[in-house]
């Protein structure tokens, strides 16, 4: 009976150990805004196929905190968007796709941004960036506001 015990002990210190090791996210920032500030992020295409780059903008801010739900204007490759984001699982992120390349579905870049605080205070929401982009197909520039 120990010896199993012992085993399952094992098997998840290293399952931990090993996820510390994994990098989940190839970029990620963190950006304290206030209401109407813009958030930029500045995604460079590198084509292998092709000379040169391409420059891509994402830009976010919000608009209205209220009932504890925080409304987000997000804007990438000249398409606006609205959403309504509350800090609970599932109504928390933002994914927007970032390559539209027909590539299979691990290959997919995309951007992950959650909302992760609000200070009532000061009236200021924390939005973290999370970009995924497993072929290293892009450079990234964060920007914080002006």
């Amino acid at each position: 009976m120990s010896k199993i015990i012992f085993l399952i002990i094992l098997l998840l210190f290293s399952d931990i150990s090993y996820a510390k090791k994994q990098k989940l996210w190839s970029f990620q920032y963190s950006f304290n805004l206030k209401k109407d500030k813009i958030a930029t992020v500045f995604i460079n295409k590198s084509d292998k196929d092709k000379k040169g780059n391409s420059l891509y903008v994402l830009k976010f801010r919000w608009t209205l905190y209220a009932n504890k739900s925080l409304i987000v204007l997000a804007n990438y490759m000249n398409y606006p968007h609205q959403y309504v984001l509350k800090k609970e699982r599932l109504l928390d992120s933002i994914r927007i796709k970032l390559l539209s390349d027909g590539r299979d579905y691990n290959g997919k870049a995309y951007a992950l941004i959650v909302f992760s605080d609000f200070d009532n205070k000061r009236q200021i929401a924390t939005l973290n960036v999370y970009i995924k982009d497993e072929m290293k197909r892009m450079t990234i520039d964060f920007q914080e506001p002006k």
